[in-house]
């Protein structure tokens, strides 16, 4: 089971901040990915830019209850768009991954963004070779709904 608690804001600007400043990961003994830390990047410039609205670029850290540990992390990459589209992105640590961790926390974020004001549909995008990821979506009920040269997009309603 997942402590993942999105009833209320999950974390203010200077947790923000304090997160996507931080390179150290401290239960891997190693450095936040290059592309990890550009994408907490993104979404701390984005937050600047529109505190008021924060909670829809924040970052969530994925914990274990059982494990007492970080398994990964979730994170809305912006406002309801024009169509009522809000797009997520998530990732799984290697060694927590097949264990069903991203699963229930996607259904949980999921879940909850359905029942924000305007908010019509979740939407995330995955590498066509991304099959673990490929599954997740499709396990938490997503369905394919458009593809490019590189990427699948899925949808919840």
């Amino acid at each position: 089971m997942l402590f993942c608690h999105i009833d209320r804001p999950p974390c203010n600007l200077l947790n923000h901040i304090t997160l996507a400043s931080y390179d150290f990961y401290p239960n891997r003994g190693g450095f936040l990915s290059p592309e990890l830390k550009q994408a907490m990047e993104i979404r701390l410039s984005k937050l600047l830019g529109d505190e008021e609205n924060y909670i829809w670029y924040t970052n969530w850290l994925i914990v274990s209850k059982d494990k007492n540990c970080s398994i990964g992390g979730i994170m809305l990459k912006g406002l309801p768009n024009e169509n009522g589209e809000v797009v997520i992105g998530y990732y799984t640590l290697p060694e927590f991954q097949g264990n069903g961790y991203m699963t229930e926390t996607i259904n949980n974020l999921k879940n909850w963004l359905l029942n924000q004001p305007d908010v019509i549909f979740v939407i995330a995008d995955t590498d066509k070779d991304n099959i673990p990821s490929h599954r997740v979506l499709e396990k938490s009920g997503a369905e394919m709904y458009k593809e490019t040269e590189e990427l699948y997009f899925w949808r919840f309603v």
